[in-house]
């Protein structure tokens, strides 16, 4: 296999549900600890992430930009940038940030539109990581040169937004990464799936039925329309008891 083995862990009510809200992102949980704790208390999350990276082992985390930033947010403003647009436009990996010898995962967003500015590195929070952005071709060029400045490596594939499979494959050829986990539910999973970039879905199923129409799900991805794209198909790998009636439920896709 030409690219790394992608793994998702994610929390979800019985309606496939990942959050309370439309336009949420994953902060709120703190804000809201008595509320998101009906879905997954942090507790819960940490075992079950635990559990989950102690089987895959991943050098590598992965996140969708709408999982950082609301859509209805306001993005942080950037100074314009007036040098050469090409030196831009070209992968940025610092040698100090990919081969400094602390380092030992690499933290990612999914960041096509350049909407996540600001400027976390992540190893502040853990010493073995570091940030990298993966983007697009159509990036606006004060975010890449915002990156640029605050010596946060990235990645450019794709136009309008990030080519996945071709992304996964230079990640693995520039980064020798060999496994990713993504906790992001809704428009990356459900991207991953569609190009058949998944190749494991853990879900720790809660309890609760959410409702609404707008709440992300699972997966959220085009519409099937037989018989150019088809539903995904899984198997069931193994089913595990969690406390408070909830269930880790392990697919592989088929």
């Amino acid at each position: 296999m030409n690219r790394p083995q992608v793994v998702l862990y994610v929390g979800a009510s019985v309606d496939g549900r990942i959050t309370l809200g439309s336009n949420s992102t994953m902060f709120d949980s703190f804000k809201q600890p008595e509320l998101y704790d009906m879905l997954c208390t942090r507790e819960e999350w940490e075992s079950f992430t635990k559990a989950v990276c102690d089987i895959h082992k991943p050098d590598m985390f992965l996140e969708g930009s709408n999982m950082l930033v609301a859509e209805n947010q306001e993005l942080a403003e950037l100074p314009e940038f007036h040098g050469d647009l090409g030196s831009l436009y070209q992968d940025f990996l610092p040698e100090d940030i990919v081969n400094h010898p602390g380092r030992k995962t690499w933290t990612s967003v999914v960041d096509g539109r350049g909407r996540f500015r600001n400027g976390y590195t992540a190893d502040c929070d853990d010493p073995e990581t570091y940030m990298i952005h993966l983007t697009t071709e159509t990036a606006p060029p004060e975010y890449l040169a915002f990156l640029r400045a605050r010596n946060i490596p990235y990645l450019i594939e794709g136009q309008k937004w990030v080519d996945l499979p071709k992304m996964l494959e230079k990640v693995k050829t520039k980064l020798n990464v060999n496994t990713i986990a993504t906790s992001s539910g809704g428009r990356l999973s459900g991207a991953l799936i569609r190009y058949s970039q998944l190749d494991e879905i853990n879900i720790l199923l809660s309890p609760i039925v959410i409702g609404g129409y707008t709440v992300p799900t699972l997966f959220a991805s085009p519409e099937p329309k037989w018989p150019e794209i088809e539903p995904n198909k899984l198997q069931l790998m193994e089913v595990k008891n969690f406390p408070k009636d909830k269930l880790w439920l392990r697919y592989k896709t088929v």
